[in-house]
């Protein structure tokens, strides 16, 4: 394997700045040189010794990614469309950086506190965790930290997080089902907990419903299992009777999906007996037929924010904005019924 002199030879510039590019010190290093050095590196299949670059830095020019969340049954946390984009965004940006990132999925708050004194990192994003947890998490972390679509109790701890504008999706979703004539809906919510971005988007079909007059009572909101089982379970009630139903609103393309194609096999029409819509305009959203009309996210930029926000930190920069919470839109695809056409 080549040297460091012989890298900077090639690349007709200084050790110490192939260095300062191996160590992430790029901020005296211009682009054009930056490409020019990781270019060759790559070509001579450079390695770095890690232990050398943590003990010259004091640190371990790592990212712990900690995915606070329950698996569906019998399923990896990754098999999820959102999960493995925001990872591989994430992991993209923190090569960029020059640093490694380390995964974890669990959701035991403990485990996570153990997990973050005990590796050495040099920052941390936690994606899900629940408001009751995080401010837990928070006081017993003391390294810089950014949080992934979370929400916060007001105890006065700013806390760092990209998430999204999930009130505004459900209500866009549910003024969407107003205009076209549907006066009820269930929604099926993705987490079991009482608050966070579920409850925000069924918050939003609340305002919208509000805003015509109609009450949506608390009955509407219904968890979703994570056992396969009892959710086709679910949806086979569902198939002996649709119009009990009113619309499905799924807080998830994927459950949205698996419920379309399980009631189009008991022979419901779709959106002919019962309107479905989801939530993250991810791949299954566009292969289920009729295409799901749902709300857009761009998971791989909340990624890409995520990482930006934590190199900050890192660096000692200032963060002007805190609680980042980034927009939706609409996607109106087939699943819907137009109940005003007569």
């Amino acid at each position: 394997m080549a040297t460091i002199k012989q890298i900077a030879h090639k690349a007709g510039v200084s050790p110490t700045t192939v260095s300062n590019v191996l160590h992430g010190n790029t901020e005296k290093v211009s682009p054009s040189t930056l490409l020019h050095v990781q270019e060759i590196l790559r070509s001579e299949n450079y390695t770095p010794n890690m232990g050398a670059i943590m003990l010259a830095r004091n640190n371990s020019r790592i990212i712990g990614v900690i995915m606070f969340m329950e698996p569906r049954r019998d399923e990896t946390v990754l098999e999820d469309p959102f999960s493995s984009t925001i990872m591989g965004a994430m992991e993209s940006e923190i090569r960029k950086y020059g640093y490694f990132m380390m995964i974890h999925t669990t959701s035991d708050e403990a485990e996570v506190v153990r997990l973050a004194g005990t590796w050495k990192l040099d920052g941390l994003i936690l994606v899900w965790v629940p408001e009751a947890t995080n401010h837990i998490i928070r006081k017993c972390i003391n390294r810089p930290v950014v949080f992934v679509d979370s929400y916060f109790d007001d105890d006065g701890i700013a806390y760092h997080n990209i998430g999204l504008d999930d009130e505004r999706g459900g209500y866009e979703i549910a003024r969407y089902l107003l205009a076209k004539g549907h006066r009820s809906m269930l929604f099926l919510a993705n987490d079991t907990v009482a608050t966070g971005a579920d409850r925000a988007r069924f918050d939003g079909c609340r305002r919208a419903f509000a805003e015509q007059g109609i009450t949506l009572e608390e009955r509407s909101y219904l968890p979703v299992s994570k056992d396969s089982v009892e959710r086709i379970r679910f949806y086979g009630t569902i198939a002996d009777n649709p119009s009990a139903f009113g619309t499905l609103v799924f807080s998830a393309d994927y459950y949205a999906a698996e419920a379309m194609l399980f009631l189009q096999d008991r022979g419901i029409r779709i959106p002919g007996d019962i309107s479905i819509t989801g939530f993250d305009d991810n791949v299954f959203s566009r292969m289920v037929r009729p295409g799901l009309t749902t709300v857009h996210q761009d998971v791989y930029g909340k990624g890409q924010a995520a990482i930006a926000m934590l190199m900050k930190l890192v660096k000692g920069e200032q963060v002007p904005e805190h609680d980042v919470r980034l927009p939706v839109r609409l996607m109106i695809r087939d699943s819907v019924r137009d109940r005003t056409a007569g």
